[in-house]
Parts: structure tokens; C-alpha cells; sequence
């Protein structure tokens, strides 16, 4: 199907196709970020109960938060897996709740979190500047690749 859109389409119909394969993928980021946490909760407390709470979560927008979450696991998992294991040192003290400064929490998440996210902006904006260029190009690239990944 892909094939036949691109010998279908010209440069001049490129809006029509940017804005279905944008459809397309917003649904698909959308739902790999709400799998993850949908299956987590599911196979902790049963399916039912996860397509509730996943609903009351939207509310108080806990996505957010699991997503950073996952940033946080994966980077201290594969930190462990590259440098070496840890281990689980008991303090005796008890779970403590407190406010932290903003600079505190960019000391502390400024590796992990931030800088990748900064990665990300400018591989952004390297992917917008090869857009501008050789935006057809790029489209039918993507085309053919998603037909490949279908």
C-alpha cells in the first residue's frame, strides 16, 4: 500500500499525506507510552481495575510522572548493567517525605533526564533542518520504511 501512495502522490498532494502519517503517529506515541503503564497496573491489581485507574490518572496527569519515572529506572538499570552492579545498603531510617529546590532536583536528574531530553531537542531540530531541505525525500523515506515495519 505504500508503493501505490507514493506513485499516486505528487509534491503538490504532500500536505494531505504529512497530515495522515501525523495522525498516524501521534496514535502510535500515544499508545506506547500508555502500555507500559496500563500493563504494569493490570498485572499488579487485574485488568479492570487498570482501564479505570488509567482513566482517573489522565486527571491528575500521571503520565507525566510515570513516563520521568521510566526515565529514571531505565537510566539507573542500564548505569548498573555498563558499570557494574549496586547493592541495597539499609540506613535504618524511615521513608521521608520533603520539598526539594528545583536546583537540587536538576543536580540530581540533570544526567538522566535533562541532558537527554536536550539530545532530543537537537536531534529535533537537525530533523527539522533536513525537513526544510529535502522534504519529499524524507516523506517517501518514511513511507517506505513504514510500509516495510506493517
Amino acid at each position: 500500500m505504500g508503493k501505490e501512495i507514493l506513485r499516486l502522490v505528487t509534491p503538490n498532494q504532500l500536505a494531505a499525506l504529512e497530515q495522515a502519517l501525523a495522525t498516524q503517529s501521534i496514535f502510535q506515541l500515544w499508545f506506547l507510552m500508555v502500555l507500559p503503564m496500563v500493563m504494569e497496573i493490570g498485572l499488579e491489581e487485574g485488568f479492570r481495575s487498570a482501564i479505570v485507574d488509567f482513566f482517573i490518572m489522565q486527571l491528575k496527569l500521571a503520565s507525566v510522572f510515570f513516563t520521568f519515572q521510566l526515565g529514571t529506572k531505565s537510566h539507573y538499570y542500564g548505569r548498573t548493567i555498563l558499570h557494574g552492579g549496586s547493592k541495597y545498603r539499609q540506613t535504618g531510617r524511615g521513608f521521608v517525605v520533603f520539598h526539594a529546590k528545583f536546583a537540587e532536583n536538576y543536580i540530581f536528574y540533570s544526567r538522566n533526564h535533562f541532558v537527554k531530553g536536550l539530545d532530543l531537542l537537537l536531534l529535533l531540530i537537525v530533523y527539522n533542518g533536513i525537513y526544510v531541505v529535502y522534504g519529499w525525500l524524507l516523506v517517501v523515506c518514511t513511507v517506505h520504511i513504514q510500509s516495510f515495519m506493517v
